[in-house]
């Protein structure tokens, strides 16, 4: 069997992005500045944080009335009021909390907060997830692929914490331009069984190895290349392609409210 091409990861350094600044072009910049060329067949990862300021969606806590819910709800999990105020507003559900957190489900996704947050958002404001991150990676994509003249992937990248593990982890929450999932069913493991459920979470396999480039406080890195990736290349790849029913989801089955 011939081995596989080693995966690259390739850190990009950006400036401090502004809100409303356009994604595509401080994208291009970026790479430019440390001369990165994009090449056929790669996938670009790029922090959530980064899509967020350029689709203005960042929240001053000043500006923020807190519902008599939040109220309730900050005073039971030790949160800032504002902050519980945003997460009602952004949460397709709330689930429960621990100090400081609540736990919540976001476009299908099970995380903290709904994904506000305040780190690495500007001075007393929250920085909120993209509005559609799937149409936020699709837009990134036709305009390095009109610009290039090549075939691309990209998703948008956040952390999250995982049940039972100390510290975050890359994950995907928008996707564009591959298929997020790799299938091994009916495929035979070393000793020749049929591998009957099996599937692999590619996208987030390469969101947490972007993660990891990314860093958490001033590295600054607002994206990474991933060249040789083992993907399919689909038009229509979405990160809606890599979610689970509740139901069928042996965490989120026994939850209360999602089972």
């Amino acid at each position: 069997m011939a081995q596989r091409t080693p995966i690259t990861l390739i850190p990009v350094k950006f400036p401090l992005a502004e809100q409303g600044q356009d994604l595509g072009e401080l994208v291009e910049r970026a790479l430019d500045n440390q001369n990165t060329r994009l090449r056929n067949g790669d996938v670009l990862a790029v922090a959530s944080k980064v899509v967020s300021l350029c689709e203005n969606r960042i929240l001053r806590l000043d500006h923020v009335q807190v519902s008599i819910r939040a109220k309730l709800l900050a005073e039971r999990w030790q949160i800032d009021p504002r902050l519980a105020s945003i997460v009602v507003q952004e949460a397709d559900l709330i689930l429960g909390g621990t100090r400081g957190f609540l736990l919540t489900v976001k476009d299908g996704i099970l995380t903290a907060n709904a994904g506000v947050d305040m780190k690495n958002s500007p001075p007393r404001s929250v920085s909120l997830w993209p509005e559609n991150p799937d149409h936020s990676a699709a837009r990134l994509r036709r305009h390095l692929q009109n610009k290039k003249a090549i075939r691309l992937g990209v998703e948008i990248v956040d952390s999250r914490v995982t049940a039972l593990r100390l510290g975050t982890v890359g994950l995907a929450i928008g996707v564009s331009g591959f298929k997020p999932i790799l299938d091994y069913r009916a495929k035979l493991d070393l000793y020749g069984r049929k591998v009957k459920v099996t599937q692999s979470n590619i996208a987030d396999d390469l969101a947490a190895a972007a993660h990891m480039l990314m860093g958490e406080t001033r590295e600054q890195v607002g994206a990474v290349l991933v060249r040789n990736a083992p993907v399919g290349f689909a038009g229509s790849g979405s990160s809606a392609q890599g979610k689970l029913n509740p139901r069928r989801c042996l965490l989120a089955s026994a939850l209360r409210g999602l089972g």
